[in-house]
Parts: C-alpha cells; structure tokens; sequence
C-alpha cells in the first residue's frame, strides 16, 4: 500500500473540499471507504483463489518429492556406517605419521648403519659425541682424553 505522509493527506482533503464543496464531503467519504472495503474484499477473495490453486499444483509435487527423497534419504543412511568406518582407517595413518614425528622430536637416538673405521672413534661414539653437542654440551672443555 502506498505511503501517505499527513501533509499529501492534508492537500487531497484540500483538494475535494475545493473542487466537491463541504456539503457533499460526507456523502463522498462514504463512497471512498465503500469502495475500499470491496477493493480489499476483491484481493482476499483473489489471493484465496491463487492460493487454492497452487495448492493443488503444489500437492502432486510434494508427492514426488517424498517419491524422490525417501530413496535418497536410504542410500544416506545406508552410506553411513561405511564412510564413517573409511573416515577413521583413513586417521589412523594421520595419527601413527604424528606419533611418530613426535617421537623423533624428543630425540630419539641414532644408529650407526654404514661401515666401522678401523681406527678412531667407533660410530657409537661418534653419535654420542653429535647428540652431546646437540645438547650444548662443549666436547673440547677439558674432556681430553
């Protein structure tokens, strides 16, 4: 409905009030309202009728809306259990990678893999010195031997 400010409402007054004159305001008020009363009837009987009849074009597919989403609504629930299974053996690798870099930070030990010198220190050794070091340790601070 469109708005009518008091002023525009004021000037329309104005307007009949000049061009119908004060004694036939009433009978014209009376009109007006009339007229407004059967208009507002005639779209509530009309949006009734638009209504009632998507309704009856709604009905058939919500129809086969139910026919199309209960099958889907099955394979979901049958899907379900599968994925869920396939979600957690899929986490467990994420979760022995992570374990095991884990681990490694909080200074596993190394080996020694590769030949053994036949003089020197033995890799045993030489790996106990890297992980002193690592430590902070200073090798050269009167630990001569």
């Amino acid at each position: 409905m469109p708005d009518v400010s008091l002023t525009e409402f004021a000037i329309i007054g104005l307007v009949v009030l000049i061009v119908f004159g004060p004694h036939r305001l009433p009978e014209i008020s009376r009109k007006a309202g009339e007229w407004a009363r059967e208009l507002r009837t005639i779209s509530r009987e009309f949006r009734r009728g638009i209504e009632r009849e998507v309704a009856v074009i709604n009905e058939p597919l919500q129809e086969i809306k139910k026919e199309l989403t209960g099958p889907v609504q099955q394979i979901k629930q049958d899907l379900k259990g599968p994925l869920d299974d396939l979600k957690k053996d899929l986490k467990r690798p994420i979760a022995d990678i992570e374990s095991d870099v884990k681990n490694l930070s909080q200074g596993a030990k190394a080996e020694w893999v590769g030949p053994v010198a036949p003089t020197g220190p033995t890799p045993g050794e030489a790996l106990e010195d890297l992980d002193r070091i690592d430590a902070g340790e200073d090798l050269l601070d009167g630990d001569a031997d």
